[in-house]
């Protein structure tokens, strides 16, 4: 198989890995904007108790998507930054006062002035990281960048990146972040034996993967009208996809439904995972539609064997130290008494 293959693979499971771990994180910051700042103490404390352990590690996945499309493809990566220079910028600044808002809200306790002005930072900015990261996913996929063959940008850098299809994917990030945390923090709430704070959660969680589905057939209506080229790739080759997804979301709901919150993580992860593999296989060869494939923004293969193994390296120096963190933070408690199955 071609190394440029292999490599795109590779980054779009980190892509992957960003979307289901970052996200969920995101998605706590969006529930304290969807609960308009009203969340209970009790609430909150689950929340911060949840993502404090893992919320920096998940940005690694982020990093080492950028820095492997740098690296791979320079082309692409140019033109993303002269096209998308903005909303990345906006995800950009999200990203930074999110973490600002949940390390001074975390050290100001008892000053309850202090910690309302970081929780609504930490609220708004995990909602616009998302948005923005979302709005530029759907730029891409839009196929409308003025982006050439040879990576140059011709398109206006302000308001370029405006579509239809982009304004929809900035909303459904969102809507995914909220979904991914929902159902995250039922199985949290169902480890610390708090059944008020699980029947909350799993109503919530609930409540937003039903939306999410609806969201998502409406998402497929809006390719097909915005961007017939991805379109042609779901009916051709990544229509699969679309089922597995489905298939997740609704076992998703059964498993919240039976109250076996991991069943349902799983159901949830394999939903997204299955749409961000999905638009890959759409959008497959192009990088930037409609004109920028991805054999024409590759590096040299010398430098894609080189990154392949060193990815491998990586894997085998970091996996390991992701696993035991989430097995240490995230495992099944012994003082657990509901079923998180």
């Amino acid at each position: 198989m071609a190394p440029e293959i292999l490599v795109l693979g590779v980054l779009l499971l980190g892509l992957t890995l960003y979307a289901l771990l970052g996200g969920a994180d995101f998605g706590a910051g969006v529930w304290e904007c969807n609960t308009v700042l009203q969340a209970s103490e009790k609430e909150r404390a689950l929340i911060y108790r949840a993502i404090g352990p893992v919320w920096e590690a998940n940005h690694v996945w982020f990093v080492f998507v950028l820095v492997g499309l740098h690296t791979a493809f320079p082309l692409a990566f140019a033109a993303v930054g002269r096209a998308l220079w903005l909303p990345l910028l906006l995800a950009l600044v999200g990203i930074v006062f999110r973490g600002v808002g949940f390390v001074f809200r975390s050290y100001t306790a008892g000053a309850v002035r202090h910690q309302a002005v970081w929780g609504v930072v930490f609220a708004f900015a995990s909602t616009a990281a998302p948005f923005f990261l979302g709005a530029a996913c759907g730029a891409i996929a839009s196929g409308h960048l003025a982006v050439t063959v040879s990576g140059e940008y011709t398109g206006d850098y302000v308001t370029a990146w405006l579509s239809p299809l982009s304004i929809f994917t900035a909303f459904f990030a969102v809507g995914v972040c909220a979904y991914l945390a929902a159902v995250y923090l039922t199985r949290e709430a169902a480890q610390d034996n708090d059944l008020s704070l699980v029947a909350l959660w799993r109503r919530r969680a609930l409540a937003t993967g039903a939306w999410m589905g609806i969201l998502a057939m409406a998402g497929l209506a809006m390719v097909a009208s915005d961007a017939p080229l991805l379109w042609a790739g779901f009916r051709e080759r990544a229509w699969p996809l679309v089922g597995v997804s489905i298939a997740g979301g609704l076992g998703s709901l059964w498993a919240l439904q039976q109250w076996r919150f991991t069943s349902a993580i799983l159901g949830a992860g394999t939903a997204v995972a299955a749409v961000i593999w999905g638009w890959g296989v759409a959008q497959y060869p192009m990088l930037i539609p409609p004109a920028l494939t991805m054999t024409a923004a590759k590096g040299p293969d010398a430098v894609l064997r080189v990154m392949l193994w060193g990815m491998l390296a990586g894997t085998v120096l970091l996996l390991p130290s992701l696993i035991y963190l989430f097995m240490l933070f995230k495992g099944k408690r012994p003082e657990a008494g509901a079923d998180t199955a």
